[in-house]
């Protein structure tokens, strides 16, 4: 094979400077491509997109080091691109040097065994598979990004930089196996949301020794927030505050990232953990971008901290443009992330100077697709600064973007659709997309021509519908009386895009398609429905969501929100403690007590009250049984993860009944007596023969009280959910099943890193062949 064809096929194009070598020749340059074709390039005279000269760079001499360490990603079946941070060895790790320093340095890479040096700079031994010359630059913050080819597929090699007298710890990647390879297993990790500042990343320890082929990181690498809301509670003591080093305010406090040298301090920050170093060194990562990186619920280059603005006569809304700081996001990333991305500084591309999303084929047995969820995103349905029906005010986060009501976002999501249409758009989706026109379309090509076993779907936000009946609740006021979408950040806020993915996978008959989730805080695993409003869903593809490594769980921010005190009378979805559980046995106790005697109208305070008195006088139930039991626990009850997944009421009436039993509460002990009386007389048995599971289902406060049904499950398609977890997720893939194992891990213990980080384990199904969710 002559060197310029080997060259174009196995070198891709990239629009962003990154270095390029091939073992086979030992070629280096940068990669570029034409007409003809991808190719290894000399290097340009400028940085891409800039007028800025690259200056020259003499071999290094002297003491280095490598603060951030080393890094390896998207691995291909001939190679991967390798990363390194290097910088002399009297600058400061974190800060950029105001004396630039650029200097060429030597890669080497061997397919010796090496592993016994991992963790150490003990230099490579072994015969060399590849040696070459890689430029280093203070215009990339002295980053390096070098893309090695001529490697044997399915095959693990090590890596050492070596600047001056000093050298890199060792590293570690596998490169993937040949497309057209019929290989029977892969074993890889999905992680997310790594938030520096609250729990611990003591999960790092574990998925290192999990041994995985590769890695994806699903997004939220680093929070572009410090000091948030979000961010409450206690810290491992290694990750000291962070201090941004321009920074904006956060309205009610801290602050956000504003400027590429603090979306830089992050990353180098972050990567200055020895854990997550220790990852990198060992793994190859296949990255994505959520918000953080950018900025939280973020649109194109749109933050949300505020409301933005809306035009009531014209229905017109946009939050506020921020596209220099997009860009300095996005080159940040570039900059530290080790990913094969196309990325330029010309100024006329605007924020749209970087493409991430991309696919990577390992073997005959999976395909991986990752997405960008957030830079061709439209803006959220319903604008934060409408005005609310109920208070006039703007919604703000919540009713535009959390706990929506799903009939008005579905209206609205039409009326944009219909305005696209109407307007001449060709895409009708144009104001109501997650992925924008191009990567839909690229999306639905390449499911399509995907010859391979598994498609799996890196996708940051969760594509199945997790929404509330708040008519199942007996106390919740009118305006709470309907059915909800807790999060319409997620694919639930872009149903009209989610419902055309699946018809295309339905209707092309693609198999096999398993998303792998990141961004919500929490385990989930379930079906994705072709349409999840049909009388008869039908399962497309499944959707397997892992829990943030670090970042404050899903169900903490509902217990936040159900503190509203507009928000009380739906608190027990979210959660209840033996108190306020009481309290709802004597509730209904007393509806019970009220309807017995004739009343109809329970919201008639006065009526329920005279016959609860009056039951009291004659001697049908004790004072006690109405009034609070001193020395309850008040600690917290979780009932999310069964509002969104199992029989609203059934903890609560467990609780109940618990109390009941231990005789720890004369109202919970009453109201077991009372419904046990009750289907003693209508069965015609001893109150000792009724079984105590019947009188159980009936203490479910939302369930039929003379039946026991219990409420409709609100989202049967889910399967499994842990709302209040942190951990990540391991997955073994083989030609009959996907097999994925869900780490959840122990809190921060007296304020510590726990030194056995996995608390448990869950492990979820996937059958060939089958869009189905089995336990176990």
């Amino acid at each position: 094979m002559d060197r310029r064809s080997f060259l174009r096929k196995s070198v891709i194009q990239t629009g962003a400077l990154i270095t390029a070598s091939s073992a086979l020749t030992g070629l280096s340059g940068c990669m570029g491509g034409g007409d003809g074709g991808p190719t290894i390039e000399p290097l340009p005279p400028t940085f891409p997109g800039t007028g800025t000269p690259l200056p020259d760079t003499p071999a290094a001499t002297g003491t280095f080091k490598f603060p951030q360490s080393i890094a390896s990603g998207d691995p291909k079946s001939d190679g991967a691109l390798l990363w390194a941070r290097v910088v002399p060895n009297a600058a400061d790790d974190i800060k950029t040097s105001a004396t630039e320093a650029n200097f060429k340095l030597k890669l080497r890479i061997s397919s010796a065994d090496n592993s016994a040096s991992l963790g150490g700079n003990t230099a490579l031994s072994g015969a060399m598979d590849a040696e070459v010359d890689v430029p280093v630059y203070a215009f990339y913050d002295n980053t390096l990004r070098h893309k090695v080819s001529g490697l044997k597929a399915a095959t693990t090699y090590y890596y050492q930089f070596v600047a001056g007298d000093s050298r890199s710890n060792v590293g570690r990647f596998k490169t993937a196996p040949a497309a057209d390879a019929d290989i029977d297993a892969l074993k890889f990790a999905f992680m997310t949301c790594q938030d520096w500042s609250v729990n611990h990343w003591a999960g790092m320890n574990s998925l290192l020794a999990e041994n995985p082929d590769f890695i994806v990181h699903l997004g939220d690498y680093i929070y572009e927030a410090v000091g948030a809301s979000y961010q409450a509670g206690a810290v491992e003591p290694g990750h000291t505050p962070l201090v941004l080093p321009d920074g904006a305010a956060l309205e009610g406090g801290g602050k956000y990232a504003s400027t590429l040298a603090d979306y830089r301090y992050l990353y180098k920050r972050y990567r200055s953990d020895a854990r997550l170093q220790a990852l990198h060194e060992r793994f190859a990562f296949v990255a994505i971008w959520d918000d953080h990186e950018f900025s939280d619920d973020c649109w194109q280059d749109r933050s949300t901290y505020d409301n933005g603005t809306f035009n009531a006569a014209t229905g017109a809304a946009d939050n506020t443009a921020q596209p220099t700081r997009r860009r300095s996001a996005s080159q940040a990333w570039f900059e530290f992330m080790p990913a094969e991305i196309s990325f330029s500084l010309e100024a006329g591309l605007g924020v749209s100077n970087i493409r991430i999303y991309r696919d990577l084929k390992f073997g005959k047995l999976m395909h991986l697709v990752m997405t960008d969820e957030r830079l061709y995103r439209a803006d959220h349905i319903i604008p934060e600064a409408a005005p609310s029906p109920l208070t006039g005010k703007p919604l703000g986060s919540i009713g535009a973007r959390y706990m929506v009501p799903e009939a008005t976002l579905a209206g609205i999501e039409a009326q944009k659709i219909a305005a696209a249409t109407a307007n001449g758009l060709p895409d009708p989706m144009t104001l109501v997309t997650m992925l924008g026109t191009s990567q839909r379309q690229w999306w639905m090509e390449t499911m399509k021509a995907s010859t391979a076993l598994w498609k799996i779907w890196g996708n940051e936000t969760s594509l199945l519908k997790m929404g509330v009946d708040g008519a199942a609740l007996p106390t919740a006021p009118a305006a709470l009386k309907t059915n909800f979408v807790l999060n319409a950040d997620q694919w639930d806020g872009y149903n009209a895009e989610r419902k055309a993915l699946m018809g295309h996978l339905s209707s092309n008959k693609i198999s096999n398609v398993v998303a792998i989730t990141g961004d919500l805080h929490a385990f989930f695993a379930g079906e994705v429905m072709d349409d999840y409003k049909a009388a008869t869903p039908k399962a497309v593809m499944v959707d397997l969501v892992t829990a943030g490594v670090s970042s404050n769980s899903f169900f903490s921010y509902f217990v936040g929100a159900a503190a509203d005190p507009s928000f009380a009378p739906v608190k027990p979805l979210v959660l209840v403690n033996e108190v306020e559980c009481e309290g709802i046995a004597i509730q209904m106790l007393s509806a019970a007590i009220a309807i017995a005697s004739g009343v109809t109208d329970l919201s008639n305070t006065a009526a329920v009250q005279a016959a609860v008195m009056a039951a009291i006088g004659a001697g049908l139930i004790p004072l006690a049984a109405v009034q609070p039991t001193p020395g309850l626990s008040t600690a917290v009850i979780n009932t999310f993860n069964e509002t969104l997944a199992a029989h609203m009421g059934d903890t609560i009436a467990a609780t109940n009944a618990g109390l009941a039993g231990a005789s720890k509460s004369v109202p919970a002990m009453t109201l077991y007596g009372l419904i046990a009386q009750k289907l003693a007389t209508a069965l015609g048995i001893p109150v000792a023969f009724v079984p105590a599971s019947e009188v159980i289902k009936r203490m479910n406060p939302f369930a039929n009280s003379t039946t026991g049904v219990p409420p409709a499950i609100n989202n049967p398609w889910l399967r499994y959910a842990d709302a209040n977890a942190q951990g990540y997720a391991l997955v073994n893939l083989s030609k009959t099943e996907l097999v994925c194992d869900f780490k959840k891990l122990t809190p921060l213990s007296g304020g510590l890193a726990p030194t056995s980080p996995v608390a448990s384990v869950q492990r979820v199904r996937v059958p060939v062949g089958k869009a189905q969710v089995n336990l176990g």
